[in-house]
């Protein structure tokens, strides 16, 4: 198991930029979640991280099951 996908199991982990493109995500992807989610920038570091809860609310808020005519509109 990729250590990205370890996070995923992991309550209160911090998901990179880096680690959502070991779960597949090419880079317009990867942007369109930093852009949706609330960033954890911390002092002195420079690179932003978004929480596991946070992103796996995003997929399944957006994961389309047949059951949904539309796709539901989110301005960005």
């Amino acid at each position: 198991m990729s250590k990205a996908a370890e996070l995923l199991n992991t309550p209160g982990a911090l998901l990179t930029r880096s680690h959502l493109r070991e779960l597949g995500l090419e880079r317009r992807a990867v942007d369109a979640v930093f852009r949706a989610l609330p960033m954890v920038i911390l002092p002195g570091y420079k690179r932003p991280l978004v929480r596991v809860e946070a992103y796996q609310r995003l997929l399944e808020e957006h994961t389309y099951t047949g059951n949904r005519v539309v796709r539901p509109y989110r301005p960005a």
